[in-house]
């Protein structure tokens, strides 16, 4: 197993360092840590600054292996973020991309995407965003789920990194719009009727995710996840449903590829990554 925390050196990165390295030291992992240096300046300063966050690291790299143990190898890029990211992950074969929160630079993450979701886009790795202090393993993990194969491979991939282990896992799923409920709305049929159409509706995609979740047998024992049905369009039923379980962990499926063999951010992974406070765990597609 090998992790890839990916480092602008700021405070706002300390939180996926440490939660990067207890990961590695649970795991027994190994750890590399990346931090991209700009190109966009004269050589003579690239080459300064290379030299100043190598110091930096290799600082980070001593304060980690007196505290957990860990003796993390270092890479120092120059280029785009996102770029040299993609490219030392694929380089490094790694298992799991940690990152923090970069710096906000609104009118370009309006344009291209922040760092993590350009990332995201092109990149074939899973992505774990730390947002919160990571002062404990996952004790609460939710896994939006819309019986899709990207939601199941993310599910398992979830499994797979150790990440539900001595968790309590839910499994989110959201109904948009109940079927037939507009059309009864608009026949005057009485409010206890589409009530009753809409738990009969909820009943039935419960059984459905029930089968679904035993068919991917995830080694959890014959127990099942909880489950957390919100009606509604996935993105604000998503928030409701992280309001009502409080969760450490979000676990979300990326949507697919496009025309252009280019990873398209569904509105659950882009609501998940932008507005929540917990960390979210994004994985793209099956390769």
């Amino acid at each position: 197993m090998r992790l890839l925390c990916a480092t602008d050196l700021s405070s706002r990165a300390d939180r996926a360092l440490r939660r990067a390295g207890t990961l590695a030291r649970d795991m027994q992992a190994e750890l590399v840590l990346l931090s991209v240096v700009d190109d966009d300046q004269p050589a003579r300063l690239v080459e300064s600054e290379r030299r100043e966050v190598s110091i930096l690291l290799a600082e980070l790299s001593g304060a980690m292996h007196e505290l957990q143990g860990l003796a993390p190898r270092l890479r120092v890029e120059a280029g785009d973020a996102f770029d040299a990211i993609i490219r030392v992950a694929e380089a490094e074969q790694a298992d799991l991309i940690v990152m923090g929160e970069h710096r906000k630079r609104l009118l370009r993450d309006m344009f291209v995407g922040t760092t993590i979701e350009r990332v995201m886009r092109q990149g074939q790795r899973p992505v774990l965003m730390v947002k919160m202090p990571p002062e404990r393993p996952y004790r609460r993990v939710l896994a939006a789920m819309d019986l899709s194969d990207p939601a199941a491979y993310a599910l398992r991939t979830a499994h797979r990194l150790g990440l539900l282990e001595g968790a309590d896992l839910t499994v989110f799923h959201a109904l948009e719009p109940t079927p037939g409920r507009g059309v009864m709305m608009l026949a005057d049929v009485p409010d206890e009727a589409i009530q009753a159409h809409i738990h009969d509706v909820a009943t039935e995609r419960r059984a459905e995710l029930t089968r679904f979740l035993q068919d991917m047998n995830l080694g959890m024992g014959p127990s099942l996840p909880k489950m957390v049905l919100e009606e509604g369009p996935p993105a604000p039923a998503l928030r409701r449903a992280v309001a009502r379980v409080s969760p450490d962990l979000v676990v979300v499926g990326t949507r697919g590829r496009g025309a252009l063999g280019r990873l398209v951010i569904g509105s659950v992974a882009e609501e998940a990554l932008r507005t929540l406070d917990c960390d979210v765990l994004a994985v793209p597609p099956a390769p």
